[in-house]
């Protein structure tokens, strides 16, 4: 049984499909380019490492969702994601869906980040919101409520 999907330096693909994932696989996507990827299923962990005008689309997370280091990059959540981070990147757009608005987003060293979920009406439009860096947002009757990072130490 693979626990690991790792897809690396791809440059221009627009249809790479993961399918048949169970919840203990993760998927690891490094140094991509002008790429596209599904990813079917639920699983345990993505992140996205170093990646520039790459979309992602996925079913389901079981943990969380990571972008790191990034340029131009589009999340689409299809299901559920308890947690999704943006971290050290310029131009992220995340798309929720119903399921997926109770996610924990967290942001740091990064800018451009905008969030669009689905609308109240029936019309299934979507509305989108800027996300400041350094702040947890969590989406609660119908508007993000941002909340600081807290960092514990001494």
């Amino acid at each position: 049984m693979m626990y690991r999907w790792v897809v690396e330096n791809q440059i221009g693909k627009k249809d790479l499909l993961i399918d048949k994932c169970d919840s203990k696989q993760t998927v690891y996507v490094f140094g991509c380019k002008d790429l596209v990827l599904q990813i079917k299923g639920k699983v345990n962990n993505i992140t996205v490492d170093k990646c520039t005008k790459m979309g992602v689309v996925f079913t389901d997370v079981v943990a969380a969702c990571e972008i790191v280091n990034c340029n131009s990059v589009e999340v689409q959540c299809q299901g559920t994601a308890p947690t999704i981070s943006v971290d050290n990147s310029a131009g992220c757009q995340l798309y929720l869906s119903k399921g997926s608005l109770d996610a924990s987003i967290t942001t740091a060293k990064s800018s451009e980040i905008n969030v669009l979920v689905p609308a109240a009406g029936p019309d299934n439009d979507l509305v989108e919101h800027a996300l400041p860096q350094q702040y947890i947002h969590t989406y609660k009757n119908g508007q993000f409520v941002t909340t600081p990072v807290s960092h514990s130490g001494g």
